[in-house]
C-alpha cells in the first residue's frame, strides 16, 4: 500500500495522528525509537551518535566527518527499507525529503502555533512556561537546520509536501481521517514501475551506507544512486586497493541489479 511520510512540527501531533491512520488501516509506524533500534544493531558508535546527533543541525566539520556521513547514510537506508515494508508510517527523520520523487508515498506536515505547542508540552511533561518554551524553540530550529544542511531543502517551503495540516484548528481524528482517503487514492500509484524505483533506491542507500560507515573506506565524493534501471556508483578514490574494496562491497549488495560503475581513481 501507499507510503505516508509525516514531517513534523515539535509536539504539533505526529505521533497521534500516525497512530488513528495505522489503528485504520493496519499501518505500522517507523520513528524515533525503531530508528535507534536499527542504529543499535549496527553497532555501539551508531546509537551513540543518533542519540547525540539525532536531527540535530551539523556544523561544518560534521558535514564532511567520516563518522557524520555514515550515520545519515545508515539513517537513510534504515527509511527505505521502512518504506518498502507493507503499509508504512515514516515519523520525521527527514522521511519527505528521502522518500520525494516517489508518487505513492503521500508526504505530509504538521504544524500548530508555538505557544500551543509549548503547552502541550508543559502538560506532557509538568514542566514551566519558560523550560517548555526553550525545549519547542530549540528543537524547531535544529530539524530545520538538519534539514537544510542534509538535503538543502526549506522545511517551511510547502511546495516540500502534499499535505499540510494545523493541528491546533483541526482535530486528530478530522486530519488522520483525510490522510486515510488520501493513502486510498495513492494506492492506486503503486504500479510495477513505481515500487521498483523505491526498491532501487533502498539498494542504492543501502550500498551508500556500506561503503560509508567502513572505516578503512574514505571516498568524500561518493555517490550512489538508482537512476531506473541501473544503481550508478560515482566517485573519486585514493587508491586501487581502496577501489577494489569498494567495488566488492558493491558487487555484493547488487541484489541482482546492473550496475554502471563510474568509479574514478584521483590522478597523482
Amino acid at each position: 500500500m501507499a507510503v505516508l511520510a509525516i514531517s513534523l512540527d515539535f509536539r504539533s501531533g505526529g505521533q497521534e495522528v500516525a497512530t488513528q491512520v495505522g489503528e485504520a488501516l493496519g499501518y505500522k509506524c517507523s520513528g524515533k525509537d525503531q530508528s535507534l533500534a536499527y542504529m543499535k544493531a549496527a553497532g555501539e558508535r551508531w546509537e551513540r551518535l543518533f542519540l547525540e546527533l539525532d536531527q540535530e543541525r551539523p556544523s561544518l566539520w560534521d558535514r564532511y566527518d567520516w563518522e557524520y556521513r555514515g550515520f545519515v547514510a545508515l539513517l537513510e537506508s534504515y527509511i527505505f527499507e521502512a518504506a518498502l515494508k507493507d503499509k508504512a508510517i515514516v515519523i520525521g527523520q527527514g522521511g519527505s525529503f528521502v522518500l520525494a520523487g516517489l508518487p505513492f508515498v503521500l508526504k505530509v506536515r504538521l504544524t500548530a502555533p508555538f505557544e500551543v505547542r509549548v503547552r502541550r508540552l508543559m502538560e506532557k511533561c509538568e514542566i514551566g512556561e519558560k523550560a517548555a518554551e526553550e525545549i519547542v524553540s530549540r528543537t524547531d530550529k535544529a530539524r530545520v537546520g538538519y534539514v537544510k544542511a542534509i538535503y538543502g531543502k526549506d522545511w517551511f517551503d510547502l511546495k516540500n509536501y502534499d499535505m499540510v495540516f494545523n493541528a491546533a484548528t483541526q482535530s486528530y481524528d478530522q486530519i488522520a481521517k483525510i490522510i486515510v482517503d488520501a493513502l486510498r487514492v495513492r494506492d492506486q500509484m503503486i504500479t510495477p514501475d513505481t515500487w521498483d524505483l523505491l526498491a532501487g533506491r533502498s539498494v542504492a542507500a543501502r550500498i551508500r551506507a556500506r561503503i560509508l560507515t567502513n572505516p578503512r573506506l574514505h571516498v568524500p565524493t561518493l555517490k550512489v544512486s538508482y537512476d531506473g534501471s541501473k544503481i550508478v556508483l560515482e566517485g573519486v578514490v585514493h587508491n586501487q586497493k581502496e577501489q577494489q574494496m569498494v567495488e566488492e562491497i558493491v558487487q555484493n549488495s547488487l541484489e541482482g541489479r546492473a550496475l554502471r560503475n563510474e568509479l574514478h581513481r584521483r590522478l597523482r
